[in-house]
């Protein structure tokens, strides 16, 4: 490496001397119009470069009195300085007194500047310049086709999202808001909000940091809630209708808190927000979801199709992410700093915490608080990595992406935790529970093992086919044990599905998985 540099610095400083002089004053004579610049670069900025790269830098000056020059870069771990030529005198016919080279070499992603110092023959600086630059990664255009690919498997998922949906849904919402209308205060309110707090206080020089975190709080849940709903006995009807109102509301709220938020993230940074691209983006997603919405109605054999391709679909969008999602991005795991792990756990730590909390005042059922908590803290943050690399240039889309990564790694943690809690809880309550069951609930399990249930106003009988009547009204359990309530909902093993009006949810094939 170094002498690749010492041969680029000869080649530079003959081509200056014999020649390169002339070609460089004249490109510079138009720069250097202002009478009170009295330093200057050539070329004046050096953005986008690729990393692994070198480049020669020149710079000018009308200092009557320059007689050595040093160079140095503010972060060393993006580019390097690589060698700083001598202090050439010009010619009576140049624009200039004095000119000289540095090299510098590309080194990592990310933002730099690189600054020239101009001394006398004291050393004192009597001149100084300085020439901001970026560095792209190697192997962009591998993060590109991850992102693009991404962006397929998220609109193929929405247009199933939208085929699969029950209209019943939109009944049950209407007849059962309260728990809906939380959800939707805590995901919408609460996380922007704490996302917006928590990315001030911990990357407060950070404008890209800010913007990526508080972004990431701001996108709808994500389907992985689902899953965690059913495995801490949550309600997962709940879980599913929030899911579905959240990803809607998302073309509205996103762009709205963008738009209020961010001109207090960027202040005086050196990157504009593209509102529009993200608004029109955001927009965009909701076409595959009316696509399928419309394929359920005119076309239902497809949208039953489709509804199968759902489960299978989700669990290879969550393989592809965690395997070439992660090699075509390994450089997020260097830009990780103790502060950014911190933030992606707060964020969604804190969204179960304040979801958990406003359920719990509201004196919610303890099923709609767990399915609320996990609700508000999973972020479908893939939806903030496309938003975010699709309209920021590089290389601030890739440094932004990074702190919804952190997120998207720290999220399960918490939930880890409280199934493993919960899953020990169940294992030593259960001889117990078994012990304190009286004579009355154990004839009343005898009837239901016969097919016999008594429940609210009516009669359920089941039949060795696993069949329940009520009311005329059959639906198929498969032997399973079930209590059947007057509001037309079966109780199957701990987790609710709807008998009427309810929902068709093919994803909970995943969950029952596990």
């Amino acid at each position: 490496m170094r002498a690749a540099a010492v041969v680029t610095l000869v080649a530079a400083l003959l081509g200056l001397t014999c020649g390169w002089r002339g070609a460089a004053a004249q490109t510079v004579d138009g720069e250097a119009g202002s009478e009170e610049e009295e330093v200057w670069m050539e070329p004046r900025q050096l953005m986008q470069v690729v990393e692994g790269t070198s480049h020669v830098v020149r710079w000018f000056t009308v200092l009557p009195d320059v007689a050595s020059v040093t160079a140095k870069v503010e972060d060393e771990r993006v580019s390097r300085v690589e060698a700083v030529g001598p202090v050439l005198n010009a010619s009576s016919l140049d624009n200039f007194t004095f000119s000289g080279i540095v090299e510098v070499s590309a080194t990592f992603i990310g933002y730099n500047k690189l600054r020239v110092f101009l001394h006398d023959d004291l050393g004192s600086v009597t001149g100084e310049v300085e020439m901001p630059m970026s560095v792209l990664l190697s192997y962009q255009k591998l993060s590109d086709l991850f992102m693009m690919i991404a962006s397929v498997l998220v609109a193929v998922l929405y247009v199933i999202m939208g085929a699969t949906l029950d209209m019943k849904v939109l009944a049950l919402i209407i007849k059962k808001p309260i728990g809906p209308l939380v959800g939707i205060v805590c995901q919408y309110l609460f996380m922007p909000l704490i996302a917006f707090g928590l990315a001030k206080a911990t990357f407060p020089d950070n404008p890209l940091g800010q913007l990526g975190l508080f972004l990431g709080g701001s996108c709808p849940g994500g389907g992985a809630s689902n899953m965690w709903t059913h495995l801490l006995g949550g309600s997962l009807d709940l879980s599913i209708m929030m899911t579905f109102i959240s990803t809607v509301t998302a073309f509205a709220t996103v762009p709205l808190w963008v738009l209020l938020m961010g001109p207090t993230i960027v202040g005086d940074a050196n990157f504009v927000i593209p509102y529009k691209d993200i608004a029109v983006l955001v927009f965009s997603l909701s076409m595959p979801c009316a696509l399928g919405i419309l394929i359920a109605k005119f076309l239902p054999r497809v949208g039953k199709v489709l509804g199968k391709m759902l489960t299978p679909l989700t669990l290879f969008n969550v393989i592809f992410l965690f395997t070439f999602g992660v090699y075509a991005n390994l450089y997020v795991f260097s830009l990780f700093e103790v502060k950014t792990i911190f933030a992606g756990f707060g964020l969604p730590f804190l969204g179960y915490l304040s979801g958990m909390g406003l359920a719990s005042l509201l004196r919610l059922p303890m099923k709609d608080r767990v399915a609320i908590s996990i609700e508000t803290g999973i972020q479908n943050m893939t939806i903030a990595i496309i938003i975010l690399k699709l309209t920021l240039e590089a290389p601030a889309s890739e440094l932004t992406v990074v702190f919804p990564a952190a997120a998207v790694l720290m999220t399960p943690i918490p939930l880890l935790v409280m199934l493993i809690i919960r899953r020990l809880y169940l294992w030593r309550r259960g001889p117990q529970e078994e012990e304190e069951k009286t004579e009355k609930e154990k004839e009343m399990e005898a009837k239901e093992t016969n097919g016999k249930v008594e429940s609210g106003g009516g009669k359920a009988e089941a039949g060795g086919g696993g069949t329940v009547e009520k009311d005329g009204n059959k639906a198929k359990t498969g032997g399973a044990k079930e209590e059947q309530t007057d509001e037309g909902k079966v109780e199957r093993n701990g987790t609710a599905g709807v008998v009427e009006g309810g929902i068709d949810n093919p994803g909970v094939e995943v969950e029952d998985t596990f």
